[in-house]
């Protein structure tokens, strides 16, 4: 990561918020709204896909606001979608296009891109990835970044290599009932033991609510590729 003193405003909050997740109450909270408070400018972000992922980050993005979070630039095969959902964030000169790679060989446009969300099908992931760090821009991608694990490692020591900040969308990580949980066995208060852990096994169970459409199911990897990887996630996380 960079040094903070060589951050700008704006690439220091994506720094923060990269290096961790924040719960919705206590100081860390506190300290990033601080952080969001003094803002010169807002993060301007490029959205690449509109389907079931992109439908949650737009409404994050309503939520949080222009002042914080800028959508600059939409992405998305379906280009007649694409053009309707930048038509939403005119104020903000919102542009549509069909891929990524028209995004960045636009110098103007790439210029006005401080970060990608990386929402699209599980199947373009690591392309887009490599392709958005590649350009030296903060990136947020939806988990997995692969299914094959040679792809992990090169898109992390690209990040690495880029010096930006790059985060994967295990999203549980940030839930303060997990976060609570994981201080609790860190304190060992689950132990009937003084000083013991106290964990012996973890039970996971992954159901994915509401039932996704059938062309998500299809690239998807399925319930095993496309959920367990959270459960994995919190077992390296409680643990």
């Amino acid at each position: 990561r960079m040094e903070p003193e060589r951050l700008s405003n704006r690439e220091a909050l994506l720094e923060r918020i990269s290096s961790g997740c924040h719960e919705l109450d206590g100081p860390k909270a506190v300290g990033v709204s601080a952080s969001l408070a003094q803002l010169d400018s807002p993060v301007r972000i490029c959205l690449v896909g509109l389907g079931r992922a992109g439908a949650f980050h737009m409404q994050s993005l309503r939520f949080v606001g222009a002042r914080v979070a800028q959508l600059v630039c939409v992405v998305d095969t379906n280009l007649e979608l694409a053009r309707r959902t930048a038509t939403e964030f005119a104020a903000s000169d919102c542009v549509a296009r069909a891929t990524l790679e028209e995004v960045m060989a636009d110098v103007a446009l790439a210029g006005r891109v401080d970060a990608i969300i990386i929402a699209s099908t599980t199947d373009t992931h690591y392309g887009l990835c490599k392709l958005a760090l590649s350009a030296s821009k903060a990136t947020f991608t939806e988990k997995p970044i692969s299914h094959h694990a040679e792809e992990v490692d090169e898109v992390i020591c690209l990040a690495k290599a880029a010096r930006v900040p790059f985060l994967v969308g295990y999203q549980r990580r940030c839930d303060r009932n997990f976060r609570a949980l994981r201080d609790l066995i860190a304190d060992g208060a689950l132990s009937s033991e003084p000083g013991r852990h106290g964990v012996r096994v973890i039970k996971c169970t992954s159901r994915d609510n509401p039932r996704p459409p059938e062309e998500y199911l299809r690239t998807s990897g399925g319930i095993f590729h496309d959920m367990l990887s959270h459960d994995f996630d919190m077992i390296h996380f409680l643990t």
